[in-house]
């Protein structure tokens, strides 16, 4: 039910704290690699930005991503199961946690990318999924680092710098890309920072131009934001099974596994490292 609470899984306070010794006081994107596989058969390595712990299920990891990423959501739409390894930097813990993932993209990109999952508790009676998504969308938006939300303005990864080698392969041209309308031309890399603005607020430049901004470039600057905004959605990781491996520099590593099964009882036990 989407009002339900569920019971933290024994995994979940081990992650937690995990992060907050290594990630605690740092500003910087924090960043996981997801296990894919290109159309052609061969192996890809993705990239992910982790956000946030769903506050209503605790089974539930949330990432941040760029739809024109053509590569990426390729592996979330056509992939029934999910893998992602996240290596701790400073105590060197990992966590292999598979699952399933879901996509949360922008309202106005719903007919490419489809309605945001229903099977995942909101903790909200009465608010209707599509809603609660999108608020958690924008709220996660608003917690990026300038510098990372500012990446979302940037041509699609992977692409040629040089134009002239762009071909009719090129991932510019895939549907998933987010073009920003309204520009006299691509924006390239030109922005760096991009401070997140209200819908009823002026354009607040954020250092964006030295002098007081014209009406053209506070125009520029909200469309190139609402362009960024859309082209940012949420990965929502249901885990379905944690496995942590420890280091231990006087004795073995140790290898404590946490697996759910169908009708959502978890069990842990213990592997050889």
């Amino acid at each position: 039910m989407l009002g339900e609470v569920e019971p933290t899984p024994a995994w979940n306070p081990v992650i937690v704290r995990s992060f907050k010794k290594n990630y605690d006081g740092i500003k910087e994107p924090v960043y996981t690699q997801l296990a894919s596989v290109r159309p052609n058969g061969t192996p890809k390595i993705q990239r992910l930005v982790f956000q946030d712990f769903l506050t209503a299920d605790p089974k539930v990891l949330l990432f941040a991503a760029p739809t024109r990423s053509a590569e990426l959501m390729a592996v979330v739409k056509g992939t029934q199961t999910h893998e992602l390894f996240w290596h701790m930097p400073k105590t060197g813990e990992t966590f292999t946690i598979t699952g399933r993932m879901y996509m949360v993209a922008a309202p106005t990109m719903s007919h490419r990318f489809g309605a945001p999952p229903r099977r995942i508790s909101t903790g909200n009676d009465g608010v209707h999924p599509d809603e609660f998504w999108e608020k958690e969308r924008l709220r996660q938006w608003k917690r990026l680092a300038p510098a990372y939300r500012a990446s979302f303005t940037w041509p699609a990864p992977g692409e040629s710098q040089n134009p002239v080698a762009r071909n009719d392969s090129s991932v510019y041209k895939d549907p998933n890309s987010v073009k920003i309308v309204g520009l006299p031309s691509d924006t390239g890399f030109k922005y760096t920072r991009l401070d997140a603005m209200e819908e009823s607020s002026t354009a607040s430049t954020g250092g964006l131009f030295s002098s007081a901004s014209s009406a053209s470039k506070e125009q520029e600057l909200r469309c190139v934001h609402n362009a960024a905004l859309d082209n940012f959605c949420l990965l929502v990781m249901k885990a379905q099974k944690v496995d942590h491996w420890t280091p231990n520099s006087v004795a073995p590593p140790t290898r404590r596994v946490y697996h759910s099964s169908k009708d959502g009882i978890w069990t842990e036990y213990s592997l050889n490292p």
